[in-house]
């Protein structure tokens, strides 16, 4: 299979620039060496692209490698269908030994640092306790907006729902209620005409060790960080909610051979109310580059949170299609605010246009909250015990 050749080639390309054998560069991704060599040679594709992305950070690819392993991952995912993986990966234990020597001739390569106005992390984990949710919404959106702006009720343990006296929701919440938020069906887009794209939501922290959560539990009774595949299970089952800024990566890809062109993108606030009083703890202590070609910032204390492309990136019009999907990038940011709130798409194709909505999943919208002045707590390498830190602002 071509799309899958094309993968393995580029995984063997990183891996020999990289100068480790693949028995140090399997311990490095907890995998079986046997594994790798079937990731490499093309036996296997795995399901989840988390395991490529740790290697591409380890192997020290480049923003543009990193985006070509993702949409040729996608590609073959897609050509292969709904066929298992022949062999999926065998997790080994973290060994507590030095990196591993490289080989001869070989010099170490300057770790790739995060780039983006707000360090934009779009490496890949999975935070508010959900997985890939695949979207592939009608164009009339009245009802999803209608529930959403309807839904203001915070989660267990927040605060008071209130608005902060400096801020009122987004203009947008309020014509969404309306059923006519400004960016929703286009005019002449048929609502019965489902949308020619799906949208794959990958939250924050995938393949990422610098995210911080919010959690309203003490250090005895919050579990240790977790793998970076295990992020979910492990915010779900403390009910963790992302501090200070969140990273969300969208997959767009079309459903037929006709092109369609993604034309904006737009920041829905739900909901607005005072920072979480939580501890702050922190899932690891490094941060590595991320996939970011097509990436935005997001100031959600702003009055109307505005898409602003991140520096270095490039931003919409766009062109997608069945065997050419794109991925864009959003990080999210609140210093002064507990923020609920979702994106959109804009597209067209023809003479149809109109909106996709990316969320979570199940209508929820993403959540944010400010970490300012919180007690925070890190686990160290090795370690046996979360530790306190100082606060981060």
């Amino acid at each position: 299979m071509r799309e899958t050749e094309e993968v393995a080639q580029l995984l063997r390309e990183l891996k020999s620039r990289s100068g480790l054998s693949y028995g140090a560069l399997a311990k490095r991704l907890h995998l079986s060496t046997s594994a790798l060599h079937r990731y490499c040679n093309g036996d296997v594709m795995p399901t989840e692209f988390a395991p490529l992305e740790r290697l591409s950070q380890l192997c020290e690819a480049t923003p543009e490698e990193r985006v070509e392993l993702y949409r040729l991952w996608v590609v073959a995912r897609a050509v292969r269908g709904s066929k298992p993986a022949a062999a999926p990966e065998t997790p080994e234990p973290a060994a507590a030994t030095p990196a591993p020597d490289r080989a001869p001739g070989v010099a170490p390569r300057r770790r790739a640092r995060r780039w983006g106005a707000l360090a934009a992390a779009t490496a890949i984990a999975v935070l508010a306790a959900v997985g890939i949710v695949v979207i592939g919404l009608k164009t009339d959106q009245a009802g999803a907006d209608s529930a959403r702006a309807a839904d203001v009720r915070p989660s267990a343990g927040a605060p008071s729902p209130s608005l902060s006296a400096s801020r009122s929701p987004s203009p947008s919440l309020s014509a969404a209620a309306a059923g006519a938020s400004p960016s929703g069906t286009a005019a002449g887009a048929d609502p019965s005409i489902s949308a020619p794209v799906t949208v794959s939501v990958h939250p924050s922290g995938w393949g990422s060790q610098c995210d911080q959560y919010l959690v309203d539990r003490p250090p005895s009774e919050v579990p240790w960080p977790p793998a970076v595949p295990d992020v979910a299970g492990w915010v779900s089952q403390v009910g963790a909610v992302p501090g200070h800024y969140q990273s969300v990566k969208l997959t767009v890809q079309g459903t037929g051979r006709e092109p369609v062109l993604l034309t904006g993108i737009n920041v829905r606030v739900t909901r607005v109310a005072a920072p979480l009083a939580w501890n702050v703890y922190a899932v690891g202590e490094g941060c590595g580059g991320g996939i970011g070609l097509h990436a935005y910032d997001v100031d959600l204390d702003a009055a109307h949170p505005v898409p602003v492309v991140s520096d270095g990136s490039t931003g919409l019009p766009l062109r997608v299609s069945e065997s050419d999907p794109v991925v864009i990038a959003v990080d999210a940011e609140t210093t002064s605010h507990d923020v609920s709130w979702y994106l959109e798409l804009e597209w067209t194709t023809g003479t149809r246009k109109g909106t996709v909505t990316a969320d979570p999943g199940h209508g929820t919208p993403f959540r944010t909250s400010a970490v300012k002045g919180r007690p925070l707590y890190v686990y160290p390498n090795g370690g046996t015990a979360w530790e306190p830190r100082a606060p981060r602002g």
